[in-house]
């Protein structure tokens, strides 16, 4: 695995893990938080520009669909400032 793949992997992870906590008040990672976690890693293991990957925000293919574009936007938006605070090395 690519290491950009493998750190994006591990930083979504952890925000999708923080936001089922957080939002869900779940002890362990709920069904559907669990489902988006999968959805994230295989389009990260697809990614065609696995070489030069951008960012996906800055990326000109747009691979999530509508449905889970907004789930992942809604976790970014929610945890993704509490990040500094509880992984700051993986935020910098």
């Amino acid at each position: 695995m690519h290491p950009r793949v493998a750190r994006e992997k591990r930083i979504i992870e952890i925000m999708i893990t923080n936001f089922c906590l957080d939002v869900h008040k779940r002890f362990e990672i709920c069904s559907d938080c669990q489902e988006l976690l999968n959805y994230t890693e295989k389009r990260l293991l697809t990614c065609p520009f696995i070489e030069n990957k951008p960012v996906c925000v800055n990326c000109e293919i747009h691979c999530y669909n509508k449905n889970q574009q907004d789930k992942i936007k809604l976790v970014m938006r929610t945890v993704g400032s509490k990040m500094i605070y509880t992984n700051p090395l993986d935020t910098l």
